[in-house]
This record gives C-alpha cells, sequence and structure tokens, in this order.
C-alpha cells in the first residue's frame, strides 16, 4: 500500500513540475503602438516586473498552469486576463485608453478577483490609504475603511470593530495565519503592526467559508507587502515624530529577489509617552513603547512555491484608567506633566508568528498547503512590581490545504480542512487568574464552487466545523488565585453547519452583487467561566457555563454605478443572530464596580450598511472627492438596543493631487472631515454620547529627481475638539480623547 502511494505522489509531482519561459507584448488597443513601461505581472505567485521601452517584457521559470495576469499603466485601464501558461506563445496584451482613472484596481488575497467581481462583501485599502492622514496606529487607521470602527483604552490599546461586532466575533488573518492573542479581554489590543504592510482585506460579516468558526462580525485580514522583481533590491530608512504623545516610530526595511530566491526584512522601534488632553492636560499612564521584527523568504522552482514568514514582537502598554480606588474619580487620571518612564499598570506583550506556505501548481489547479504557529505571552502588572497580576500564555498551532481547480472555463472548485490545536495556559508566578487553563481543537471540511457565464458569476458553498473544548479544573489551586473564575472543569463539544451563496453582475455602468451566508461561534472560556474583577475594564465580570453558541444568518446586497467621472456604492446588510452573546450591566455593584453579567438573547437584529461615493470632477482631473456613511443598528427580538454600538459616522475626503516635477516634488494634498452622529440606542445602564467633528489635513511631497526622500506631514485634529469616542474604555470615567497633533514622517529610499 504504501509503495502505490509512494508511485502515485512520484507521478503526480514529477509529471506536472513543469517550468515556463513566457515573452509578451503590451499594446494600444487602438493604435497598435506599443506601450512602453507598463507594469505587468501574476498577482497569484506574487511576481512582477516592467516592460522596456518598447512595450516587451520576459519572465522566466513561470508554473505551466493557468494564472491571472495584470497590465497597468497611466492613463489605460488596467487588464487583468486569465492565460494559459502551458501554451508556448508570445502574448500580445492590449490596454484601452482611458479618460479619467479613478483609483488602482485591487485584487482580493482570498479569491483573486477584481475587488468589485467578489460576490462576498470585501473591502481593500493599501497601507498608503490607511496612513494618508498620519493615524498613529494600526488600529486607529482601520476607520478608514468603510463599515469598520475601532474601541480603545487610550492611544495604544484598540480593537477592530466591522458593522457593531468586535472581540472574539471578528477573526484576524496575517497573511492566512489566524491570530489568536487574548482578544476577549476589552484591553487586549490587536496583535497586528503596520511594519512590512501591503494591505488589509475585511471581510464584512458571516459571508466567507475560507477562514473557519468564530467570524461573525468578519475577518480582517493583514497581507504583507509584495516581494521585488527579479534581479532588484532596495531598501529604506524612515522616522516618524508626532507633537501630542510626542512620540517616535524608527523604521528600517530591505527587499531582495535573486534567481528562485526572495526576501523581505523588516524592523521598528516605537516609543510614545503619555498623551495630551485638548485643555493641554495629560492622560497618566498612556504611554507605550515595543519592538516589531518581520522576515518573508520565498522559493520557486518549476510548479512549487514557498514562503516562510515570521514575525516578533515586544510591546510595553501602560493602561490608561485602570484603578482599584473606591470611587475612582476623573482627577485621579489626569496630571500637568506629561511623563514617558514606565508605572504600573502595565500589560507586556511577546508575540511570535511563524506561517510555512507551500504551493503546487497544476495546468488547471493548484494545492496549497499551510502550516502555522502563533504564540501570545501577556503579562499585566498591577501594583506589584515583581509579581504580575496575571499571565497568560495562548500557543495556537494551525493548518490549512486547500484544492483549487478549474473544471471547465466556466465552473471553478476549492475545497479543502483547515484546524487549529490552541492551549490557554496561566503561567505562575501570578497572583490572579482571569480564564482557567484549557485545551481547544477545532476541525472543518469545506468546498466552495463558481460559475461564470457572461457577466454573471454565482458561487455557493458549505463548510461543517466541529470544536472541542476541555476546560481544566483550578479548584487545587490557592484560593487566593481563583477569586475571578469558577475554577470547575468541564468539557464541551460545539459544531456548526455553515453555507454561502450568491451572485455578482458586472456590467460596464453596474455592479449588482448579493449574498447570504451563515455562520457559527462558540461560547468563549472568558463568557463561560469569568466570575470577578475586571480592573483594566473597570468592572466586575460574571460569566454563564450553560451559554450555547451564537449562529448567524446575514444578507447583504450591494449596488455599484461605475460613470466616468463618478462612483456610487450603495450596500446595506441584515445580520441575525440566534442565541447571542451580550455582556449586560446590572443594578448590583461589587465595591464601587459595576456588575456585568454574560447572557444570550434568543434572538439579536443588526441591520444597516455603507454608502458612499467617489467624484472625480471632468474639468479638474486632479481633485478627489470620497464620502461615505456607514451605520449599524442593534436590537433583540423585543426591540430593545443591544449596548457597545459604535456611533453612525460620515467619513469624508478631499484629495487634491499636484505631480510637479520639481527638484521638490508635491504629490497631494488630503483633508479629511469624519462626523460622527449622536449614539441614543444604547443599552441598559449604557450612557449616551454626543456628535463631534474631527478635521485632519495632510500633504506628501519627494524631493530629488529619483524621489528618494519620502515626506509627509500634516495634522490630526485639527481643531483640537474635545470628544469622548462612544465605545473608548476611558468614555465612563469622563476622560477625553487626545487633542491636536502635529506629525512628520520622513522616508529614504535606498535602490
Amino acid at each position: 500500500m504504501k509503495a502505490k502511494i509512494g508511485i502515485f505522489l512520484y507521478i503526480l509531482f514529477s509529471f506536472h513540475l513543469q517550468a515556463q519561459d513566457i515573452k509578451g507584448k503590451i499594446i494600444h488597443a487602438e493604435t497598435k503602438e506599443a506601450i512602453p513601461f507598463a507594469k505587468v505581472g501574476f498577482p497569484g505567485i506574487n511576481m512582477f516586473t516592467s516592460a522596456n521601452e518598447n512595450g516587451e517584457f520576459f519572465f522566466d521559470h513561470l508554473p505551466e498552469s493557468r494564472l491571472t495576469i495584470k497590465v497597468s499603466a497611466f492613463d489605460f485601464k488596467v487588464l487583468l486576463e486569465e492565460v494559459d501558461l502551458s501554451k508556448k506563445e508570445t502574448l500580445v496584451l492590449s490596454l484601452t485608453p482611458l479618460h479619467t482613472v479613478f483609483e488602482e484596481v485591487k485584487i482580493t488575497a482570498s479569491e483573486g478577483r477584481v475587488q468589485r467581481e467578489n460576490i462576498t462583501s470585501i473591502a481593500i485599502a493599501s497601507k498608503e490609504e490607511l496612513f494618508q492622514t498620519g493615524a498613529t496606529t494600526l488600529g486607529e487607521s482601520l476607520i478608514q475603511i468603510p463599515g469598520v470602527q475601532s474601541s480603545s483604552v487610550g492611544m495604544g490599546i484598540s480593537k477592530p470593530i466591522i458593522r457593531g461586532l468586535s472581540g472574539m466575533r471578528v477573526v484576524t488573518y496575517n497573511n492566512g495565519l489566524r491570530i489568536e492573542n487574548q482578544q476577549w479581554g476589552s484591553d487586549h489590543g490587536m496583535a497586528a503592526s503596520e511594519l512590512g504592510l501591503g494591505k488589509v482585506e475585511v471581510v464584512k460579516g458571516p459571508s466567507s467559508l475560507l477562514y473557519g468558526a468564530d467570524a461573525l462580525g468578519g475577518v480582517i485580514h493583514f497581507i504583507d507587502e509584495p516581494y521585488l522583481q527579479k534581479g532588484k533590491s532596495d531598501g529604506y530608512v524612515s522616522t516618524k515624530l508626532e507633537s501630542n504623545s510626542l512620540g517616535t516610530t524608527n523604521e528600517v526595511g530591505f527587499r531582495i529577489h535573486k534567481g528562485k530566491w526572495r526576501a523581505n526584512v523588516h524592523a521598528n522601534y516605537i516609543n510614545h509617552a503619555d498623551f495630551q488632553l485638548p485643555d493641554a492636560q495629560f492622560i497618566k499612564n498612556s504611554r507605550f513603547w515595543g519592538s516589531n521584527f518581520k522576515t518573508s523568504l520565498g522559493y520557486r522552482h518549476k510548479n512549487y512555491q514557498l514562503n516562510i514568514r515570521y514575525q516578533l514582537s515586544y510591546l510595553r502598554l501602560g493602561i490608561p484608567g485602570h484603578s482599584h480606588n473606591a470611587n475612582p474619580e476623573a482627577i485621579d487620571f489626569i496630571s500637568n506633566v506629561r511623563k514617558r518612564e514606565g508605572t504600573l499598570p502595565a500589560q507586556y506583550n511577546f508575540n511570535n508568528f511563524l506561517l510555512i506556505e507551500n504551493t503546487i501548481f497544476f495546468n488547471r489547479s493548484n494545492l496549497l498547503i499551510e502550516l502555522g504557529n502563533t504564540n501570545s505571552d501577556l503579562q499585566e502588572y498591577d501594583e506589584k512590581v515583581t509579581l504580575p497580576f496575571t499571565h497568560l500564555n495562548v500557543n495556537n498551532s494551525t493548518y490549512n490545504i486547500r484544492y483549487t481547480y478549474r473544471l471547465t472555463d466556466e465552473i471553478g472548485l476549492k475545497t479543502g480542512v483547515q484546524g487549529m490545536a490552541k492551549i490557554n495556559k496561566n503561567r505562575f508566578p501570578s497572583s490572579s487568574l482571569l480564564i482557567p487553563d484549557a485545551n481547544s481543537f477545532d476541525n472543518g471540511i469545506y468546498a466552495l464552487m463558481d460559475y461564470e457565464r457572461g457577466k454573471w458569476r454565482f458561487q455557493g458553498g458549505l463548510r461543517y466545523d466541529v470544536r472541542y473544548l476541555s476546560v481544566k479544573s483550578s479548584a487545587g489551586l490557592d484560593s487566593s488565585l481563583i477569586t475571578n473564575i469558577n475554577p470547575e472543569a468541564m468539557n464541551r463539544t460545539f459544531q456548526g453547519l455553515n453555507y454561502s451563496a450568491g451572485f455578482v453582475r458586472n456590467a460596464e455602468k453596474t455592479s449588482l452583487r448579493f449574498n447570504a451566508s451563515s455562520g457559527y461561534r462558540a461560547p468563549h472560556l472568558s463568557e463561560l467561566k469569568s466570575d470577578g474583577f475586571h480592573h483594566g475594564s473597570l468592572r466586575y465580570e460574571r460569566g454563564d457555563e450553560n451559554l450555547k453558541s451564537e449562529h448567524a444568518i446575514q444578507l447583504d446586497l450591494a449596488l455599484e454605478l461605475h460613470y466616468d467621472h463618478l462612483e456610487i456604492v450603495i450596500n446595506p446588510y441584515y445580520n441575525r443572530i440566534s442565541n447571542f452573546i451580550y455582556l449586560n450591566q446590572s443594578e448590583d455593584f461589587a465595591g464601587s464596580f459595576p456588575i456585568f453579567e454574560y447572557g444570550q438573547a434568543d434572538v439579536a437584529h443588526l441591520y444597516g450598511g455603507e454608502i458612499g461615493f467617489h467624484y472625480h470632477p471632468h474639468k479638474i482631473h486632479r481633485l478627489h472627492i470620497n464620502s461615505n456613511f456607514s451605520a449599524t443598528i442593534a436590537e433583540t427580538q423585543d426591540g430593545e438596543a443591544i449596548s457597545l454600538i459604535p456611533q453612525p459616522n460620515f467619513n469624508t475626503s478631499i484629495r487634491f493631487d499636484i505631480k510637479n516635477k520639481h527638484k521638490v516634488s508635491f504629490k497631494n494634498i488630503i483633508l479629511e472631515h469624519i462626523y460622527y452622529l449622536p449614539q441614543n440606542r444604547v443599552g441598559a445602564n449604557e450612557t449616551f454620547s454626543v456628535d463631534y467633528h474631527l478635521v485632519n489635513l495632510a500633504t506628501h511631497l519627494s524631493i530629488g529627481k529619483a524621489e528618494n526622500l519620502d515626506i509627509s506631514t500634516g495634522i490630526r485634529n485639527v481643531l483640537n475638539t474635545n470628544y469622548r469616542g462612544h465605545l473608548s474604555a476611558l468614555k465612563n470615567l469622563g476622560l477625553s480623547q487626545p487633542g491636536i497633533n502635529m506629525f512628520v514622517s520622513l522616508k529614504y529610499k535606498i535602490r
């Protein structure tokens, strides 16, 4: 039997592992003249080059497979076309001239398609778009994406919210690796960094079968910047200075591609003092600092591609608003003096992420095998310098095996298995347990099929997941350690059968998309076992061991209108979640802390959506006006408002592209206005939030003929608005968000 399997694998791999050299030419679709210096590449295998002055290009050692080629040139429509590389012929690719060009065409990593061709609701933003007005952190920058907001504890700790859902209902991926980092805690931020980042994809709602359980709100997928084209190398050094927190971010990076090997290496150091309020005072202990290191190593030979990605991060975060006082007041957390040195309480986060990605290409298919591990170590110091209040470690090992096959030119199939083994462990010595030791094991199997014909594309699929949770008993530990949890052991199994079905119709002027999908989320340890104080979130939490799994059904509809100078997007949705788990503030108090209890509503209804437009005036081609409105309404089956839902908001930006060719070359000027409407629909005992305006201003320029030095500068919160975000953990203490913040960023490119 073993011999037969070995012979089969030998035939399978040796027969198909061939390589191909491809020549091609880029021409004008109307005049048939060559288009010089167009950018040409294959996004699926991360290979790119540039055509020469005669429009000619060349690739060597390409897999003999069907891949999508992308061609772009200024003033031409971006070309995306599937080509069969097994045919040994010269490619002649025609580009159609455009009167106006709105933005770069974006391709999703999960589907390998243009954004408007996806049946699921996926938003894409590049790093440049996220940080165009100088956001301090990656979490803060995500509000640039319609439907995405952020909850925060000061400047250093933030969590993403997708259409009103966050925490355990939002799953984070990094280059295909699922990240687990104790995201159940309200004062536990994202384990992600903008270092070496290329783009972010946000899947809104349970609308994808490729990511597994828990993502009822959606998925945030961080994707690194691409490798360089073959034979090239470059590097950079950069620094960013911010006035509000006297913050600095210093960064270096290097990329190289030689022969079959490619590599990216990045490192940074971040340091911020206490942030300043609009009234010129400071929030105590809002300081934070840390370092990140990230590297990617790629290898490609014939029809085989390997990527090894590793990330190491260390963050030391102050926890503003953390208190053991019987009756804490705002004045307790405000100072007339800004400080930078470490003090307590504080978090120490140490994260290691490793992903090994193997792809084998066949003529009409490919096989992806991903193996990964994440280890997140969190120490939280409260009052004792030598003994952490709690020390938590979560180690998560993942696998993902996916086979993608083109059955015919019109029918494609994705099928696979996916899972993870997560170990939550308390480390000692520490003075308290917030969650018990536990192991969980996930396994899922899925299949997704799509059919294309003309302007129509249909997609449908199924996925089955099962999770086994084993909670260890804490009864044998010192009684002083288990004041915050239920110490009894527990074993439970959760499972879900989910589906996704929808269509998209793309015409020249319109795109229409509809998707119906389901998802499930098992209750988390903190929801099942909590029974004590959480000083970082200023409340007492009480769990419920009898909680059931949540099950969601979302309907998502999108209409896009595309005109020469105007694009309009209308994207309503409805998300129905049965057995909805919520944290509700009771009327009781434990000392000065309000008691919050986990409970379940039979049904929760979340609905709303995003509306936006991009206007490009005919006579002012360099002017871009973008505006979008996002809102979510959440209520139980009885019509009662669900707490902790973000404020509706308008986000409008005006960008003027300059692109002069002087020694000092200004690229653009951006004025951004964000208006947060009042949040009057609040849960029991939750406070209202008033409306407020934020204005940001930025400009980008480069110096030198080769544009080796890039400069970005601007002002955030230009009006020095005194505001309290509805989901800021400091709001209940009467503490405001940061005031005016001037920034300047310098990046020197080494080519």
